[in-house]
């Protein structure tokens, strides 16, 4: 097959896409971590404190 440009790109483009095995789940936290029940605890970033849960609300500007 012929390419219609000398782009490297073009080549890659045209291999079929390889695909990730996801990654092994989160075991669960105990009751007593803090993290227990939140739902932003799998994202990438982790576990992260002082946690957005223990803010009641915002302070003023």
């Amino acid at each position: 097959m012929k390419y219609f440009t000398n782009n490297p790109l073009e080549r890659q483009m045209m291999r079929p896409p390889t695909y990730r095995p996801k990654p092994d789940p989160v075991p669960p936290v105990p009751k007593s971590h803090p993290c227990y029940g939140c739902k932003r605890r799998n994202e990438s970033a982790g576990c992260v404190l002082p946690c957005y849960r223990g803010v009641e609300r915002l302070p003023p500007r």
